[in-house]
């Protein structure tokens, strides 16, 4: 990783200017107005150089300054990836990728982020969250519709959404890359860029009313993971205080990672591989942004076969090292709070569709793969093929839920810090929802309050409105104190005795201790327990 971490250079904010044309790391930069009164959106605000030919596989390299004012109205190009993944007429294309207006085209510009300020000063000294999109770490970008933040941002919050290399160009390793890096380590670049943005946050977020020392992170699916992963990384330590987990799917639990140097071997096989001779880093660098998306290697992009090839994080001994990744340490979390749940449907909109079934042995295998055993036949009981494949997707989802309920408790018990975990079992409306119900990445809209009576939209309730406010209020006190609760809302608590959270449902916000479903809860917590070789003991003080 040759050359640094991002430097920007922290730019001083003038007592009590107004938030208008903003001095930054890089140049001027003027926002534009949303949707709510006060609040401004300044879209595409780099916070790292490009990344193509000498800087592919380069730690993020400063800002190159600009002059004038940059009026920022355009929201930045997407990373390089399969910009044509989610078609309209597909299930996630019609929910989250229909609209030109949040389509941005791919390039190796693209390490920017979007920044809403409510800020009427730049002594107004806001919390900030810093959001992470999700996407397996293969795709994503920082302007979905979904992630429109205006009325969250009203809440009283900066909402910086940023952007990270991913796939084969944010996780590639290789011995040349780790040889010409002075840090001796390769192929944790979205992590750096991660920790770049956090960088980049802390150096110039006054300018923007914007307090420095509160800090939230979050994210949802990778983004999630992203998230811990940050949790883990001691590059980040100090730059931010809260943490947002949202299906995250693992929580803190362990994880496998390979080294630096199994993944530099592995990597090099690959490569000869789909390029049909060896590949050394200079020609790596030669090619075309475009052939990444346009070469094909058999059935696929080169970018996907890359990417299948590569992977994610590994131990790289500067980014991620062997002590830092174990989170169930004592202490590990000290200070960080943390919210962390799921949805209840999370693998419907992942999986399959609304008319497959599953016939007695396929809905048996897949259910012995989840938990290794048929304890699930007593609790887990189908009443024909199509309930047999629908029940196989909640039971792996309701698997998923303990590890970050568990996650949550150990938190709690193992550190001095707020721990709030949640269940998101609202059902957006339409679309098939008797099926699909609180699918992976239906929380977004509601966290976000970002629900809009815009073509393309869901046609949203009064319970849909009354659960996005709830939400996106619970997130936004979350993100002032560490703490969720305020004024007119349900009491949140913390998992101190046994399991307690919030559950999500019909508009409204419930305290529990378990799902609608505790039988089950019993057997996945148990599976769960099984699977990380823990015990019941270790969630208490």
């Amino acid at each position: 990783m040759a050359g640094s971490l991002l430097l920007s250079t922290a730019v001083p904010a003038a007592l009590a200017d107004p938030v208008d044309v903003v001095e930054i790391a890089g140049g001027k930069v003027k926002g534009v107005e949303t949707d709510v009164p006060g609040v401004q959106l300044f879209k595409g605000i780099p916070f790292a150089a490009q990344t193509s030919g000498a800087n592919r596989w380069m730690p993020p390299q400063p800002v190159e300054p600009w002059e004038g004012i940059m009026v920022a109205d355009r929201w930045p190009d997407q990373v390089v990836q399969d910009i044509n993944l989610n078609p309209v007429g597909k299930f996630w294309g019609d929910e989250f990728y229909y609209d030109r207006e949040f389509l941005p085209p791919a390039s190796e510009d693209s390490l920017k982020l979007n920044l809403y300020t409510p800020a009427a000063s730049t002594d107004d000294n806001l919390p900030v969250y810093v959001w992470i999109h999700g996407g397996g770490n293969d795709h994503g970008y920082a302007s979905e519709i979904e992630f429109w933040a205006s009325k969250l941002a009203e809440k009283g919050v900066i909402v910086v959404q940023t952007q990270y290399r991913v796939g084969p160009l944010g996780f590639l390793a290789l011995d040349e890359l780790s040889k010409e890096s002075p840090n001796g380590a390769s192929g944790n670049y979205a992590l750096l860029d991660l920790v770049a943005t956090l960088q980049w946050v802390h150096d110039n977020i006054q300018s923007f009313g914007g307090d420095p020392s509160r800090v939230t992170i979050g994210g949802q699916s990778a983004g999630g993971r992203n998230s811990v992963t940050l949790l883990k990384s001691p590059l980040a330590k100090g730059l931010f205080h809260r943490a947002v987990i949202q299906s995250g799917f693992g929580g803190i639990l362990p994880l496998d990672f390979k080294t630096l140097e199994q993944a530099e071997t592995d990597n090099a096989a690959a490569l000869e591989e789909i390029f049909g001779k060896p590949m050394n880093l200079a020609d790596l660098r030669a090619l075309p942004t475009t052939e990444f998306t346009q070469k094909m290697v058999g059935d696929d992009i080169l970018y996907k076969a890359l990417d299948r090839a590569i992977g994610e994080y590994i131990i790289d001994g500067y980014s991620l090292t062997q002590e830092s990744i174990d989170l169930l340490r004592p202490g590990a979390l000290n200070g960080i709070d943390i919210m962390i749940g799921g949805t209840s449907d999370e693998r419907t909109s992942q999986r399959g569709g609304p008319d497959r079934t599953f016939a007695d042995e396929e809905f048996d295998a897949a259910m012995t793969k989840i938990y290794g055993n048929d304890d699930y036949t007593d609790v887990y009981e189908p009443s024909d093929p199509r309930d047999a494949y629908r029940m196989s997707l909640r039971a792996d989802t309701d698997f998923e839920f303990q590890k970050a309920l568990i996650s949550a408790q150990y938190a709690k018990a193992h550190n001095d810090s707020n721990v709030f975990a949640y269940y998101f079992n609202h059902v957006p409306p339409g679309r098939d929802s008797e099926f699909y119900g609180a699918y992976h990445s239906a929380d977004l809209w509601y966290f976000f309050n970002s629900l809009r009576e815009w073509p393309g939209q869901r046609h949203w309730t009064d319970a849909d409105y009354r659960m996005a406010d709830t939400i996106s209020s619970y997130l936004a006190n979350f993100i002032k104190t560490g703490d969720p609760n305020g004024e007119g809302l349900p009491a949140w608590p913390q998992p101190t005795d046994g399991a307690a959270f919030m559950r999500f449902a019909d508009g409204y916000a419930f305290a529990v201790e378990s799902t609608p479903y505790p039988s089950r809860d019993a057997l996945n917590r148990k599976a769960v327990f099984d699977r990380f070789e823990m015990r019941e003991g270790e969630l208490s003080r």
